[in-house]
């Protein structure tokens, strides 16, 4: 089983491999060398290689970072449902009660004084019928 390279493994991985480098070139069986001391695949270490090197061509401090924290299934952003939302879900339900014509009427659901008692309903109730 592999294990995931944090931040702080992926610096210290580039580090030794700077010690371990002349002139920006490793010698044969250096990498081998490197993974079995970190416990890793000679894949990651190339990885972590190239991703430094190519970082310091850019003339920039090298960024190894591993990025495992950006994969995955990403989190929806949520929001808290306001009076707009229970405003069109009592239109549709009305609209739903008159068969989908124009002819509905809303009755008034004296939201301000609901949420100002901290009673504002989450959802609103449907009829079987509609």
């Amino acid at each position: 089983m592999t294990k995931q390279i944090t931040d702080d493994l992926a610096q210290a991985l580039w580090e030794t491999l700077l010690l371990h480098s002349t002139k920006g070139r490793l010698r044969y069986g250096d990498i081998t060398a490197i993974a079995c001391e970190f416990g890793l695949t000679t894949k990651a270490v190339t990885r972590v290689w190239k991703k430094g090197i190519r970082s310091m061509g850019d003339r920039v401090a090298a960024v190894v970072k591993a990025g495992w924290s950006r994969r995955g299934r990403k989190k929806s952003q949520t929001r808290p449902r306001t009076t707009e939302d229970l405003i069109e879900e009592s239109v549709m339900l009305e609209i739903m009660k008159c068969g989908g014509s124009n002819t509905y009427k809303i009755p008034h659901q004296h939201k301000d004084k609901l949420r100002n008692a901290g009673k504002l309903p989450t959802t609103l109730p449907c009829d079987v019928q509609a």
